[in-house]
């Protein structure tokens, strides 16, 4: 689909980037490290705001991106900004049912456009209590043991919370995707426009587990 010679850029690439361009992509990531893992970046910024000009690249790259930002739409909204017309997203979106998020909500797409009105940023509290004590724990840490999962649940929470509370971004899984809302949400967008004025939008969701 992006073909040799392009430019563009991979957000959130960490330890693990996406194979096979040539040249290789700008990385682009708001963490220095990601656990033990150096993150690939050769310019730290948000999803939401991309170091880029206006219709600047043929390509934004996000693999296991969208689910942890605050504001899904407005990371959209700014990958079509630095997309020159016909440029491509290519995205790649964890399926819940696959893994840790299985036991938590799908996010409706109403929630996500409310995100976006609200001007969310991932300094909001709104999913830390869902994320701490909704995911199967037993996918998300299998090595805490069954009966300590409670007191960690609590303990990983308060810490996400104390975070917030100093002003500082925090890292989790904000919403949760499936196919269903991911094309749900993207066919939203293209209908009400939310590409800049002459960029063609094109939607491809791959299969159910991804």
């Amino acid at each position: 689909w992006i073909g040799p010679g392009k430019i563009g850029t991979e957000i959130g690439a960490g330890a693990s980037p996406v194979p096979g361009l040539d040249p290789a992509p700008i990385y682009v990531d708001c963490f220095k490290s990601f656990g033990v893992a150096p993150n690939r970046a050769d310019y730290y910024g948000h999803a939401c705001r991309l170091p880029f000009h206006d219709h600047a690249l043929d390509y934004v790259i996000a693999s296991h991106v969208l689910e942890h930002v605050a504001n899904p739409v407005a990371a959209l909204v700014e990958w079509y900004r630095v997309l020159r017309p016909g440029g491509i997203i290519y995205l790649v979106v964890p399926n819940r049912l696959s893994m840790f998020d299985h036991t938590r909500a799908l996010t409706s797409v109403e929630h996500m456009l409310a995100d976006f009105s609200a001007g969310t940023t991932a300094r909001d509290a709104t999913h830390i209590d869902e994320f701490a004590f909704g995911v199967d724990w037993g996918r998300y840490d299998p090595d805490v043991a069954p009966e300590d999962v409670p007191t960690k649940q609590k303990t990983f929470a308060r810490g996400l919370h104390e975070t917030v509370a100093r002003g500082e971004d925090i890292n989790i899984h904000f919403h949760t995707f499936e196919p269903s809302n991911v094309r749900a949400l993207l066919e939203t967008l293209a209908r009400g426009k939310m590409a800049p004025s002459g960029q063609s939008t094109t939607t491809r969701v791959g299969p159910d587990d991804s």
